[in-house]
């Protein structure tokens, strides 16, 4: 581990990265327990509709996590370099990392869209608090307030948020948690219309 500067409170940088990764891992699992007990993989006719929980536990959860960590670095990115543009001063990227990687915890409420009937909702609402909680990351990191602070953080959920929703067209399952909602809603949408034909 990297030696902490003075005056830091808190787990180190590689911690709250941690952090982030298992978090994102939630969000993830969340969105494969929903798919699992929604019955999407279900076989009819000895077909299997969609995709079977194996495989979309390896893309959704395990390529999607790591997209979603990926997208996230860019998130803070984007955030940094537009703080750092708006104040003309320096901001401590291991400092904003740290405060981003512990604002990721929420995420790991993802897990709870195994809950029947609410399951989009929940992740809806986790990646909400998660935005909040970003938010509060940023401030604390940069100082900055206001107008530039939210736009920094909007521009790179914005990116985080866009990536997943091109990846999850076309009915791939690439995507954690309420992504993978976009993919159904596609992949059903292909069904009927050729059954319609």
């Amino acid at each position: 581990m990297a030696p902490r500067g003075p005056g830091s409170t808190g787990p180190g940088m590689e911690m709250a990265l941690a952090i982030a990764l298992l978090s994102m891992f939630g969000l993830g699992v969340g969105g494969w327990l929903w798919w699992v007990t929604s019955g999407l993989g279900a076989t009819v006719d000895g077909r299997t509709v969609l995709l079977d929980g194996r495989s979309v536990f390896l893309r959704s959860a395990l390529f999607g996590t790591a997209v979603s960590f990926g997208l996230w670095l860019g998130w803070v990115l984007v955030a940094y370099g537009m703080l750092q543009r708006a104040t003309q001063t320096p901001i401590s990227i291991e400092r904003l990392l740290r405060e981003a990687g512990l604002a990721t915890a929420p995420l790991a409420l993802g897990v709870l869209m195994v809950v029947p009937y609410l399951s989009f909702g929940i992740g809806i609402a986790v990646i909400g608090a998660w935005t909040m909680a970003m938010q509060g990351a940023l401030e604390r990191a940069s100082g900055v307030r206001g107008t530039p602070l939210l736009v920094a953080n909007a521009l790179g959920f914005a990116l985080w948020a866009g990536v997943l929703s091109l990846i999850t067209a076309g009915g791939h399952t690439f995507a954690p948690g309420p992504f993978l909602a976009h993919a159904v809603w596609e992949s059903v949408a292909r069904l009927v219309s050729t059954s319609v034909r």
